[in-house]
């Protein structure tokens, strides 16, 4: 399994999702369908805000930082599918807090 990690990705408008992309050289690892097998959204423990998640516009997640979260631990959003089906470019993620946002991470078979 080949894992390509995105990053943080930070938002910095609350209200506007921001497109999940990717660089050539992680286009690169991705096979000929573009598809992925499995995607994971963690908040980022320093921040203070919701991180929300969408696929087609639609939100499937809400995420609270670890330090507003209850017990303090970070609460991932992953969704994983047999085989590499998944088309990350459909995903986006927004925050209540400017600048706030999770790590991202693909995962492909």
């Amino acid at each position: 399994m080949i894992s390509i990690a995105l990053g943080k990705i930070a938002v910095p408008t609350p209200g506007t999702p921001v497109a999940l992309t990717l660089t050539a050289a992680q286009e690169a690892q991705l096979p000929p369908t573009g598809m992925v097998h499995k995607v994971e959204a963690w908040p980022d423990a320093a921040d203070t805000g919701v991180t929300k998640v969408f696929v087609g516009g639609v939100q499937v997640a809400g995420l609270p930082s670890p330090g507003i979260a209850a017990g303090g631990h970070a609460q991932p959003y992953r969704i994983a599918h047999e085989g590499n089906c998944i088309n990350p470019l459909a995903f986006s993620v927004d925050n209540t807090v400017a600048n706030n946002g999770p790590f991202v991470t693909l995962w492909v078979e």
